[in-house]
């Protein structure tokens, strides 16, 4: 399956993740893992972290994989720890509002790292 069309800027075998449902609002094009969202910021000079503590309505809320290969392990936790998710390779999250990582709490605005790979022992999302 091809990634979203409406990713555009997405770059082949990178992770784009974006502030917005639906693809939409700030954006940060990755090739690395990241271990702590806090310490990078979206494209484009936003000057604004990818996670500002829980909740924080720019914080990541879709994602885009476009990697054909490699699942991304997306955490709760920084360093890779705690509750997780995976997005399919070539795969796409379009609301992460959709996705319960406890029995309370979406990961909408609420997740701090993601790992290229398949170590997480959660679900796997492509919508």
């Amino acid at each position: 399956m091809a990634a979203p069309a409406q990713a555009f800027g997405c770059t082949y075998n990178n992770v784009c993740l974006w502030s917005d449902s639906g693809h939409n609002g700030y954006v940060r094009n990755d090739f690395n893992s990241r271990t702590n969202w806090s310490q990078i910021s979206y494209d484009g000079g936003a000057f604004k972290p990818l996670y500002q503590g829980d909740g924080v309505i720019d914080n990541v809320s879709s994602i885009d994989n476009w990697d054909p290969d490699t699942r991304v392990s997306v955490y709760y936790n920084s360093g890779y720890f705690g509750p997780c998710f995976k997005v399919e390779a070539n795969g796409a999250v379009s609301n992460m509002a959709s996705i319960y990582i406890t029995s309370s709490k979406t990961a909408n605005d609420n997740m701090n790292s993601h790992k290229f790979s398949n170590e997480c022992l959660g679900a796997t999302y492509n919508f």
